[in-house]
């Protein structure tokens, strides 16, 4: 198993960090050559798999890696070989590997680069290759210059990667690099894109403590959130803004879910920058949703469409500034220190959770931690009012972070949550919808203040949306009605 960071740096940050934070460390650089290979059809890389061939200075060395997807973890086979082709019988090493006896394996892309490497050890046992990397991915005609630094752990435990890497934050802007070399040559070669990914459920076994559930479920979590950096920087998937902002409200449920055992000052911290986040990732997911779901929704006729369309062109303006500023956010030093200390401290029980608390089976504790959720949904059921919509808002916030807490623990109650989460998602559908309107006659508002222009777009809105938002009302009626009556099954 490797674990890595991987981040894009400029020659002013490599400079830096080669002047101040290796200065007592010996390095070597070499010219590298690899090449990758895949059938025809893609079936490595379709299987999440990667096969190179890496010419230096010491020969060849045949590697295959899985593809990562957002995760510091990845699986590597590695062997020397005496020839820059592929040796099919060492492939046999590889579990999973799926079926390619018969078919040609050929050269796809490959990387040019001069690696390089030094080893540091910042604290006794711990031993950490630092490496830059300077050269191109070629594809054919095409090429994309690379310039990266990567750390990977020799030896220890993976907080003192983390800990390497917000030391070398303090020398120089370093922003994570979510796009491996295979996911950029693949891209050149076959215009491949990394599709944005839903969150994938995490199995917590029965005995599993606190800190370990914690810190287990904190990584899933920032790992689904990485995998769609990529999508949320090329700015060319809407899907990718979503599926991030999702990650954020998970990342901060959790926060809550667990906040009566986390060390509080350092929580605070961290949720007030994962509310900073949410807010810009927020402001692009609305505007996404604006355009391409509610507008959409509000226009019946063409001449409807004409009247509308200045006020479509003022949003579309909002919207690709809302996606320049989510952009701006993810690539900063600010979000790799972010990730890179929320991960550290979840993995330091130490820094996170009290002893009596951090070894305690996650089982005992957990109805205590699911009661707390509801009991604040029942709250806010109580008082909400189909009138004010603020109210219902509340209630969809607290619902999400109590569906969240069922996805994190359904492992531990064998799918006896099944009817109450149903219940649960049918309300927020709903809801969401609702919310979704709300926000139509929010931005709306914003667009059109002091444009008398847009006036007419305004009024046609206000006209269709009011239909709209108390048809989604009469629907919001039964799922509220059934939420309250849903008995907790833990």
């Amino acid at each position: 198993m490797e674990t890595e960071l991987k981040f894009a740096v400029s020659p002013e940050a490599r400079a830096k960090i080669e002047r101040r934070a290796l200065a007592d460390g010996e390095s070597n650089t070499e010219c590298q050559c690899t090449r990758y290979f895949d059938t025809a059809g893609r079936t490595l890389w379709k299987a999440g798999l990667t096969l190179r061939v890496r010419q230096g200075a010491d020969g060849f060395v045949q590697n295959v890696k899985s593809a990562g997807n957002g995760t510091f973890h990845r699986q590597e086979w590695e062997w020397s070989v005496s020839s820059p082709e592929p040796d099919r019988r060492l492939l046999r090493e590889v579990p999973g590997l799926p079926e390619i006896n018969g078919t040609v394996l050929e050269p796809v892309f490959r990387t040019e680069v001069n690696r390089t490497r030094t080893m540091v050890r910042p604290a006794a046992g711990i031993k950490i290759e630092l490496a830059f990397d300077e050269g191109a991915v070629l594809a054919g005609g095409v090429h994309e210059p690379l310039n990266e630094l990567e750390l990977e752990l020799k030896n220890g435990e993976e907080e003192a990667l983390l800990r390497l890497g917000l030391d070398l934050l303090e020398v120089a802007p370093l922003v994570l690099q979510g796009e491996s070399k295979a996911e950029r040559g693949y891209r050149l070669s076959d215009g491949w894109r990394r599709q944005p990914r839903k969150p994938k459920p995490v199995a917590l076994d029965r005995g599993i403590s606190m800190q370990q559930a914690f810190a287990r479920l904190l990584a899933a979590v920032l790992d689904d959130l990485l995998v769609n950096q990529p999508s949320v920087l090329r700015g060319e998937e809407a899907e990718g803004i979503h599926q991030m902002r999702v990650g954020i409200r998970r990342l901060r449920s959790l926060l809550v879910l667990f906040e009566p055992f986390l060390e509080p000052h350092a929580t605070a911290r961290f949720a007030d920058e994962l509310r900073r986040l949410g807010r810009v990732l927020g402001s692009a997911r609305d505007w996404d949703v604006f355009l391409g779901e509610s507008l959409p929704a509000a226009i019946e006729t063409a001449a409807d469409l004409k009247t509308i369309e200045p006020l479509r062109a003022a949003a579309d303006q909002r919207r690709h500034a809302a996606h320049q500023d989510a952009k701006k956010a993810i690539q900063e030093p600010s979000f790799t220190r972010f990730v890179l200390a929320f991960r550290a401290w979840s993995h330091s029980a130490e820094a996170s959770m009290p002893d009596h608390v951090a070894g305690h089976a996650l089982k005992d504790l957990a109805p205590t931690m699911l009661d707390r959720l509801a009991r604040k949904v029942s709250k806010r059921l109580a008082v909400s009012d189909p009138d004010e919509p603020a109210t219902l808002h509340e209630v969809r916030k607290s619902a999400k972070k109590l569906r969240y807490a069922l996805d994190y623990f359904d492992g531990l109650y064998s799918g006896n949550s099944e009817r109450y989460y149903e219940r649960c998602s049918v309300l927020l559908k709903r809801l969401g919808a609702f919310n979704d309107l709300v926000t139509l006659q929010r931005l709306a508002d914003e667009l059109t203040a002091g444009r008398l222009d847009l006036a007419p777009a305004l009024g046609l809105l206000e006209n269709r949306s009011q239909a709209l938002v108390a048809r989604a009302l009469k629907r919001i009626d039964r799922p509220l009605a059934r939420m309250t009556r849903e008995k907790p099954f833990w």
